[in-house]
Parts: C-alpha cells; sequence; structure tokens
C-alpha cells in the first residue's frame, strides 16, 4: 500500500491502532501469531558437503570416471587407481579453496542490535524486534536502528541515513505531512521510515506499517530470491569444451577401435587401445590445472585485499565489458567533507581525506594558516552544530550524529578548534532550537567566555541570508545591502551547480536566550558540503576505459551530486550525451530503449533495486559482460544477477556480500580494476595451459593413430599415456598458472563475451603443434625399431622423445610469436622447479629397475639418448617456423598507449628483456660497443 500518500487518520484506522496507548500485550501476541516474527528470510551458507558434491560435476571428471570403471573392469587396476587418484586430488582443492573462502566470509558477519523501543500498553517497552507487528507504535531515537517500516505521526528535527536502502549519502530529514506522489522513490517518502536505516539525529514516533516480508527490505530479499545466478564466462567456455571433449574421446575411441577391428587386429587388444586412446583424448590434469589456477588467482587477490567467493569469478572479472558501481561508499567515500569556505572575498578549499581531522586550507592556490575571521568561521560552523568527532579503538576516525554536521566539526578540528577545547575556554550551550525541515535552520544560543551570550545559526543558503542584515568582511561588520545579497545567492548557485551541499553560516550577539534567533543576524558566508570520490578513483576509472571497459555509476542519489562526482574521477564531460538518467525517466523507457540507453548512459541516479537490476539485464541482453559493485541491501538484487559481483566488506551490509563473488575487504573500488587485470593474466594462463595440454595430448593421440594406420607396433602403452598426462603435462601445466602478466594485458579490449576458449586460429595452433611433436616421436621411434629390432627399446625411445619434447614445448606455449627461453623464467620459480622434477621423474621412470617392470622400459643407451635429443629438439624449431604461418595468428587489436619520451640506448640496455626481439639486441649491442670503444 502507498501508506505515504494516505492520511493517518486513514492508516491508523487500518491498522486499528491507538497512537496514544499502543497495543495491549494479548493483541501483539494475536497480531505476531498472524503476520508473524519481524523476520527476514535469510540464505543459508553452502554446506560443506554441497562444496564437495560440486567439484564434481564436471563433464571431464565424468569421463574419468567412466575411464576408471571401465579399467577396473578390464583389470587395469593401476590406471583406473591412478585416474581414481587424480579425481580424488581435484576434489579436495577445488573443495579446500571454496571452504575457505566460506570461513571467510563468515568471519566478515557482525552481530546487530536486536532490541526495539515500542508503546505497549501505554508504557514504553523494550522488546526484541523479532516481536514487533504491525500497529505497533515505534519510539525512535538518536541512533537507534529502525526494526520496522513505519509511518511517522510525530518528527522532532528526526533525520535518519537510509544509504543501506537507497544508496543515498546524506541524511534525510523526516517530517509527519502526507505526500500526494503514490510513485514518489523510496528516498523522497520522508514521511516514513524503513527497516534496517538508523536515526541520525532528533527523535519521534511511527505507526508501524509492515514487518518482516512485507517491508521494502523483505521486497528487496524476494527480488533477491527471484534472481537466477547465472553461469561465469569461463564456466561456460569450459563447459562447452568439456562437451566438446566428449564427442572427440568417443570419436576418435570408435574410430580407432573399429579399424584396428577391421584390419585383423585382436578384439581385446584393441579394447586396451581405445582405452589408451580416451586417456589420452581427456586431459587428465584440465580439472586440476583449472581449478589450481584459479587458486593461484585467488591468492593474488587476498593479497590485495578481495576475498573471492567462488573460483571462477577471478576469471571472469577479466572477460568484463561493463563495470555498473554504486556511488556511495564505492566511488566516494562515504564521509560528508566540507570541501569550499566561501566569505566575502575569498573562496577558501580544504583538503584531507574523509573524517580524519588533517588537512589544510589554500587560497588562490596557496596553503594558509588560518586567521581570526576563518577561525570565527569555522568555530560557528563547529557551535552550531550538535555531532562529535571520536577516534575509535582500531584508529578509525568516525563522525557521531549527522554527517553534514560532522563535516564542520572535522573542518574546525583541522584548524585546531574541537568542542573540548572549547568548552574549557568557556562555551556553554545554552539553548539549542533544533534544525526544522520545514524552516530548514537550526540555532544555538551560547554563553561565551567573557560573559556575552550569542546565538549560531545554520540552515539553508537563501533562508540565513533572508534572516541577516549584516555582513561580515574579514573581521568588520558591514550593511548587507542588495548587491552583496546578490553575490552571495550567485556562489550559492555555482556551489550547488558542482554539486556541493550548500549551507549558510550566520551569528549575532544576544541579551537573552529569549531573544528572537532570526532576526538581525551577520552573515558569514557559505559552506560547500560533498561526499568526495576516493582518491584512487578516477584513476581506475581511466586504466578501465584504456582496457576497454565501461564504467557506470548507479545511485540512489540527487542527478546533480552524482553528476558533480562523475566530472571529478572523469567519468562523464560537459559533452557527454544521455549523461545521467533518473530512476523516474528509467521506469517510462520500452524494453527496446532501456537496451539503447544502457550504454550510452553513464550515470543513473534516483534509481530503485528494481532500476538497478533492470539495468543489469538490459545490459546483459546487449552481450555485455556485467561486474556490478555495491555496499547496500537496495544493491543485492543486481549483485546476484551481474555475471560478477563486487561486495564491500567494511561499509556492506551482508545482504549484499552474500550475494557476491567477490568481497573487498577494504572497500577500494581500484582493487576492482586490479582484479580485471588479474582475471585477465588468469584466462591467458588458463588459454596457456589448455594449449600445452591439448598440444601434448593430441600428439600423443597423434603418435599411436598413425602407428595403426601404418601397421606399426603400439609406439605407446597405456601406462606409458597415463605417465605423461599425470606427470609429464601435470607439472609444466600447472606452472603456466604461476606466470606473471605480460606486458599488453591492458591495452587489449575485452574478449568477446561469445568467444570460445578453442577459436579456429588457436585450433590450427594446436593442430599443426601436435602433428609436429607426433612426427618427431614416431621418426625416432622408427629409426630405434629399425636400428635396435626390439619394441621395448623402440617404446622406450618414443616414450623419452614425447615426454622431453613436451618438456620443451613449454617454452613454445609461454609466448605467443617467440621462443619463451628468456629472462622473465626467472619470475616463474614454479616453471624451473616443474621443468627439474618432471627430467628427474623421467629419469627414474628408465633407470629404476622396478619402474623399468612396471612401465616396460629399458635404460637408454649413448645411441638412444641421441635419438631422443634430435626427435625432441628438432620440432621446437619447427614449431616457431610454423608460429609465422597466417592462419594460425590471433589477432586481437591493441589499445595506443599513451606518449612516451624517446628511450635513450642505455635504457634500452637496462630494460628488462621479453621475447627475443632482434631489434633489442642490435641496440643493446650497439650501445655496449659504443660504451667500450669510449
Amino acid at each position: 500500500m502507498s501508506w505515504h500518500t494516505m492520511e493517518f487518520k486513514s492508516v491508523t484506522s487500518d491498522l486499528n491502532a491507538n497512537i496514544d496507548e499502543g497495543l495491549s500485550f494479548d493483541e501483539a501476541s494475536a497480531r505476531l501469531e498472524k503476520y508473524g516474527p519481524n523476520l527476514l528470510k535469510t540464505k543459508k551458507g553452502v554446506s560443506p558437503w554441497r562444496l564437495l558434491a560440486d567439484q564434481f560435476k564436471n563433464i571431464i571428471v565424468g569421463l574419468l570416471i567412466a575411464a576408471t570403471v571401465i579399467s577396473f573392469l578390464l583389470g587395469e587396476t593401476i590406471e583406473a587407481a591412478a585416474i581414481l587418484v587424480v579425481i580424488v586430488l581435484n576434489a579436495l582443492l577445488g573443495f579446500i579453496t571454496e571452504y575457505r573462502a566460506e570461513q571467510a566470509m563468515d568471519a566478515l558477519k557482525k552481530m546487530v542490535s536486536t532490541k526495539a523501543k515500542v508503546l505497549r500498553g501505554g508504557k514504553a517497552t523494550q522488546i526484541h524486534a523479532e516481536k514487533i507487528v504491525p500497529g505497533d507504535i515505534l519510539i525512535l531515537e538518536e541512533g537507534d536502528r529502525v526494526a520496522a517500516d513505519g509511518r511517522l505521526f510525530k518528527a522532532d528535527n528526526l533525520s535518519a541515513i537510509e544509504s543501506s536502502l537507497t544508496g543515498e549519502s546524506e541524511a534525510v530529514f523526516k517530517s509527519i505531512d502526507k505526500l500526494e506522489d503514490p510513485d514518489e522513490a523510496i528516498g523522497d517518502r520522508v514521511n516514513m521510515v524503513y527497516m534496517g536505516t538508523s536515526v541520525a539525529r532528533g527523535s519521534g514516533k511511527a505507526l508501524v506499517v509492515a514487518t518482516g516480508q512485507a517491508t521494502e527490505m523483505g521486497n528487496i530479499t524476494k527480488l533477491l530470491a527471484e534472481t537466477e545466478t547465472g553461469q561465469t564466462p569461463l564456466e561456460k567456455r569450459l563447459n562447452t569444451l568439456s562437451r566438446s571433449l566428449v564427442f572427440v574421446t568417443l570419436a576418435v575411441t570408435v574410430v580407432v577401435a573399429v579399424f584396428g577391428i577391421i584390419t585383423g587386429r585382436p578384439l581385446i587388444t584393441m579394447l586396451y587401445t581405445a582405452i589408451a586412446l580416451a586417456i589420452s583424448a581427456v586431459p587428465e590434469g584440465l580439472p586440476a590445472v583449472a581449478t589450481i589456477t584459479l587458486a593461484i588467482g585467488m591468492k593474488r587477490m587476498a593479497r590485495q585485499k578481495a576475498i573471492i567467493r567462488r573460483l571462477p569469478a577471478v576469471e571472469s572479472l577479466g572477460s568484463t565489458t561493463f563495470i555498473c558501481t554504486d556511488k556511495t561508499g564505492t566511488i566516494t567515500e562515504n564521509q560528508m567533507t566540507l570541501e569550499q569556505i566561501w566569505m566575502p572575498g575569498e573562496l577558501i578549499s580544504i583538503s584531507g581525506e574523509g573524517y580524519r581531522p588533517e588537512g589544510k586550507f589554500t587560497h588562490n592556490d596557496q596553503t594558509i594558516e588560518p586567521g581570526n575571521h576563518l577561525k570565527m568561521f569555522l568555530r560557528a560552523g563547529l557551535l552550531s552544530s550538535t555531532a562529535s568527532l571520536q577516534n575509535t579503538e582500531q584508529g578509525e576516525w568516525e563522525i557521531i550524529g549527522d554527517p553534514t554536521e560532522g563535516s564542520l566539526v572535522v573542518a574546525a578540528d583541522k584548524a585546531g578548534l574541537n568542542r573540548e577545547k572549547l568548552t574549557l575556554d568557556g562555551y556553554k550551550i545554552a539553548r539549542e532550537i533544533p534544525f526544522s525541515s520545514e524552516e530548514k535552520r537550526m540555532a544555538i544560543y551560547y554563553e561565551l567566555p567573557d560573559g556575552k551570550r550569542a546565538v549560531f545559526v545554520k540552515g539553508a543558503p537563501s533562508i540565513v541570508l533572508n534572516s541577516c542584515t549584516k555582513l561580515q568582511n574579514k573581521g568588520e561588520q558591514e550593511e548587507l545591502n542588495e548587491k552583496a545579497r546578490k553575490r552571495v545567492t550567485q556562489v550559492n548557485d555555482e556551489m550547488g551547480n558542482e554539486g556541493l551541499r550548500v549551507l549558510g553560516l550566520a551569528y549575532k550577539e544576544v541579551e537573552d536566550v529569549s531573544e528572537d534567533p532570526y532576526k538581525d543576524l551577520v552573515f558569514l558566508g557559505l559552506t560547500g558540503i560533498l561526499d568526495p570520490p576516493r582518491k584512487e578513483a578516477a584513476e581506475a576509472i581511466a586504466e578501465a576505459r584504456a582496457a576497454g571497459i565501461q564504467v557506470t555509476v548507479i545511485t540512489g542519489d540527487q542527478p546533480t551530486t552524482a553528476a558533480a562526482i562523475g566530472k571529478r574521477i572523469g567519468l562523464i564531460t560537459d559533452t557527454v550525451k544521455d549523461k545521467v538518467l533518473t530512476g523516474k525517466e528509467l521506469a517510462h523507457l520500452s524494453e527496446i530503449e532501456l537496451k539503447e540507453k544502457v550504454r550510452s548512459t553513464r550515470i543513473f541516479a534516483r534509481v530503485s533495486p528494481e532500476n538497478k537490476l533492470d539495468i543489469v539485464k538490459a545490459l546483459q541482453k546487449k552481450g555485455e559482460i556485467v561486474a556490478m559493485t555495491g555496499d547496500g541491501v537496495n544493491d543485492a538484487p543486481a549483485l546476484k544477477k551481474a555475471d560478477v559481483s563486487v561486495s564491500m566488506g567494511i561499509t556492506g551490509t551482508m545482504v549484499a556480500r552474500e550475494a557476491s563473488d567477490m568481497v573487498l575487504s577494504d572497500d577500494n573500488f581500484a582493487t576492482i580494476v586490479k582484479a580485471v587485470r588479474q582475471g585477465r593474466v588468469i584466462f591467458q594462463n588458463i588459454k596457456k595451459f589448455i594449449h600445452y595440454l591439448f598440444s601434448c595430448n593430441l600428439s600423443e593421440i597423434f603418435v599411436i593413430f598413425i602407428a595403426i594406420i601404418a601397421g606399426l607396433p603400439v609406439p605407446l602403452l597405456a601406462l606409458h599415456l597415463l605417465w605423461l598426462n599425470l606427470i609429464t603435462d601435470v607439472f609444466p601445466a600447472l606452472s603456466l598458472g604461476f606466470e606473471p602478466s605480460e606486458r599488453n594485458v591492458m591495452r587489449h579490449p575485452p574478449r568477446d563475451p561469445g568467444e570460445r576458449i578453442l577459436t579456429r586460429p588457436f585450433q590450427w595452433r594446436i593442430l599443426i603443434q601436435a602433428l609436429i611433436l607426433a612426427a618427431g616421436t614416431l621418426g625416432a621411434y622408427l629409426y630405434a625399431l629399425q636400428s635396435f629390432a626390439s619394441v621395448e627399446v623402440a617404446r622406450t625411445v618414443a616414450f623419452l622423445t614425447l615426454a622431453f619434447g613436451q618438456v620443451i614445448h613449454v617454452f613454445n606455449v609461454r609466448r605467443v610469436n617467440a621462443f619463451g627461453l628468456e629472462r622473465s623464467i626467472l619470475k616463474n620459480p614454479y616453471l624451473i622447479g616443474a621443468l627439474a622434477i618432471t627430467t628427474v621423474l623421467q629419469l627414474v621412470a628408465v633407470y629404476v629397475p622396478f619402474f623399468n617392470l612396471v612401465l616396460r622400459t629399458v635404460p637408454p643407451s649413448p645411441t638412444m639418448w641421441l635419438m631422443v635429443v634430435l626427435g625432441s629438439v628438432i620440432p621446437a624449431l619447427l614449431i616457431q617456423v610454423a608460429n609465422k604461418l597466417p592462419f594460425v595468428q590471433e589477432e586481437r587489436p591493441l589499445r595506443p598507449e599513451k606518449a612516451q619520451q624517446p628511450v635513450p640506448a642505455e635504457a634500452l640496455f637496462l630494460a628488462p628483456a621479453g621475447p627475443l626481439d632482434m631489434e633489442r639486441v642490435f641496440a643493446k649491442a650497439w650501445n655496449w660497443l659504443h660504451r667500450l670503444r669510449q
């Protein structure tokens, strides 16, 4: 119901309420039975068993399980046990990383107040908030958390902070008057209070109209429950890839088995061969390597103050094309700050961050020390406010009371003025006239140290100005003539257009506290207050744009305030089309119009949770990968719908955190762009290990397939293939997950959301490289077969040749168009270790008698080693030549780098080396020779 548009008598009648006595205890119990407890439905945490079960919901894992069963049935227990170990290890790894993320989320949960004051049986009573029912009378005081939705019928200087619900950063002043517009935005329903908000100042009483799921907060949780969580881009790509592997595996197995049987090979031999080919076709290491690579990204993100709740979200950030971010507490500090002071003839700027009482005063770009007239202005701001500043046990500064008043208190403290000091000096409050939303001003009388009295006033500039007859100008009082009034009005308009919240300050000496406080005042000047953007926000947005990512701010704030912040962070300019769109305008757009507007609009203001959800859906329908950031309950449905959801760990609500994939423990927007960079690095590394695993596995298939077609003995046994897949392939592939970022990672535009991992050029590259690796192995195998006339010897040569060929192949994979054996390998010690471990294990496989028996290998002779070296090194060289073929090139445009100064030769010499670059080599050599000659 539109409670805010109803006459209050109608509200009390509909709810059968008594505002003087409240509900009786019996009636309250009956209503509790009827409406249920005042609780929101909360999402249960994911159980450990569910997390563990999810690790097996993977097509490749299913294939491996099938291969395990078949191997057991055929009596190949060693192969079956080995595959089973891989499955279990992968599941445990994924389970441990995601379980730790859930534990980290539990650590962020904070207890909130569960008590509320109500009128029951004519007496003020404190009860558990869950027992509040419609018809109760809420008693509200400064600092209280509102426990239910209510219609106000008493409001004494009452204001509420509703940022968690609406995104509005400023406290909202409340009134009891009936409103007319039934579609009024929640933030503009000033005669209502809502569950989850808090009282900033003043007191009041409200008639409870909704509890639990019927509240506005409950509506948001309903949206949250109705919003489906989609798969991340990586999950979609890997699922597509996995389905393709199923068909490839079945096709290869059937073709080879049928071909072998037709050519007269024994049935049991072909079954073993088919299993061996299935083992080759399925990259056993893919689930483990994918999980570990994402876990590496998760660990790196944790170091950068981000908690990843779902592993695939790490990579998905790298696919992001749109970042939809909340303003309050995400782009901005969520700490109202006094930035400008205008006094006649002077415009003074104040620096500093948030509520920390540190900063400088500047005039005409020159730092100044606060003089007497500036201190008088700051003192008036402090004395006309009731908020206080305190330092928490954690060393953080916070405001008790109204945030806007808090900005005046902090500014005064920057000049060495604080309430405690003024009290010691002899300033004593004599009377307070609280702020009234009707009069838009407040006054506080003081007894001064010299025994005189004065009243200090602040409020809306036009209201305060109309109460003044004089002007304070650099310590002297002047008559406030028409010219001066116009100048004040002009400055007020200019500051307002910049998105600043402007207050006027005035004072006068009085004989008695009964004297009219709003008559014949002396005007002191204007204050410009704003919730400032985080210092890292502008740079982060610029970096995102350079990477081809659009940033859109979605906020509950006023359009002028949002636009001012947008200009400061470089999000919009005066020439940008469709700069700001409001929630009301959004509601009148058709679905087609909305799809067009969402891409060009940079700021959405005064939006509802439904609006935010519609924006995310519209962008996704346009094919965008959307990352949504937010910290309030109002953000939760859109967070859940987004491809990647990011919430704030400090200021964020639990509802927002539970709906998100990633939680920023430092609430820093810039961390999101760092996450995007890390996501791109992760995708690069995932693509590298897919490149490596697929080309290696395909080479094994070619070796066996070609040998069968040629009528040769099978070059590799099933255990050989399993050894290669689990030892030779997995360790180097795992190490590729630790590869550092390439230099141009943030100069590429985002990947096409529909782009497959295996693009056509990528498929050709893998195919050609696999054929070359297989050719080297088959060449060495054939030569050994003819030279030694022993299948065991020839198989050992083939086994070693393919193993070391795959080891060297790592360097083909590290760099797309170069051989990756260069200095950057030192940044990845895991790769060096993996190559060393693989080499040692390969030697163990052919020199240790036990493994000779199990793997059916023989210790290699020097002649055999020569065959192995030639068969593994020559393919690596041929692959470098094949990489130059045009149809294997994956072209992705680079965005131009910022203009730079010419780099001197000595800087070239000291620059970090990338892939082999002959131009760089010659430049360094020439520079070195020049130095030697000197």
